[in-house]
């Protein structure tokens, strides 16, 4: 077998999607996102009684594995939380498409920077985030 049937057997001859997040102006966050974050600060002690009523989105957009989601807020959620940029946590969702979502929430020094989320399709379609989504479980998780 040739390698370039190898490679195209195991789909590395699809173009790779270009970062394409981009700066916006300043808008707060969707009902969905805001409930993602919710989800996932809920089971981590630290992140209970962060308060997100400031933070806004300013950059979106897909990458080369995902969709990115660019957070900021005037002063940290969490204030008393000094730690270096670590994950604040994940939520794993699982639609009736059938679809699974991986939402990733990170965060600097107690300010939130970003929502990266993986759409992965069991069918092995190449899938990016739905404007509409069926959530039929979901499970948060504490990193």
């Amino acid at each position: 077998m040739r390698w370039e049937n190898i490679k195209s057997f195991f789909g590395f001859d699809r173009t790779p999607i270009r970062d394409k997040v981009v700066e916006i102006v300043p808008r707060p966050l969707s009902d969905r996102e805001a409930s993602w974050i919710r989800r996932i600060a809920e089971v981590n002690p630290d992140w209970r009684e962060a308060n997100f009523s400031k933070t806004m989105v300013v950059a979106e957009g897909p990458n080369s594995e995902g969709f990115s989601i660019v957070l900021q807020a005037p002063e940290p959620e969490s204030p008393r939380l000094r730690s270096r940029q670590s994950m604040v946590g994940q939520l794993w969702i699982q639609t009736d498409d059938p679809l699974t979502i991986n939402v990733q929430l990170s965060h600097f020094n107690g300010n939130l920077k970003e929502i990266y989320i993986l759409c992965i399709d069991s069918r092995g379609r190449d899938q990016t985030l739905p404007e509409h989504l069926n959530e039929v479980s979901w499970e948060a998780v504490n990193c």
